[in-house]
């Protein structure tokens, strides 16, 4: 058995003996918690994504900008060594 599950079988072995109400409010504020540290993680997710994204800014036209693509790919049949 890991320890995760270890350590939820302890809280559970302590907690279950408690009355439904509390046991509910326990409920409530532990999954407030998580919704609380997801809201976080998804504002942030939401600025980088506005802060990073965007239209593709260049004073050259499309088919220069491909060109350029073309004009830069290198390719070779020999097989590359990586020592």
């Amino acid at each position: 058995m890991d320890k995760t599950l270890r350590l939820t079988e302890a809280y559970w072995d302590m907690l279950k003996s408690l009355n439904d109400d509390i046991k509910l409010r326990l409920a409530t504020r532990l999954t407030a918690s998580v919704a609380a540290n997801r809201k976080v993680r998804k504002d942030n997710t939401e600025e980088m994504i506005e802060k990073h994204l965007g239209s593709w800014k260049d004073e050259r036209s499309a088919e220069d900008i491909i060109k350029d693509m073309y004009m830069g790919r290198n390719s070779t049949k020999t097989p590359l060594i990586f020592d």
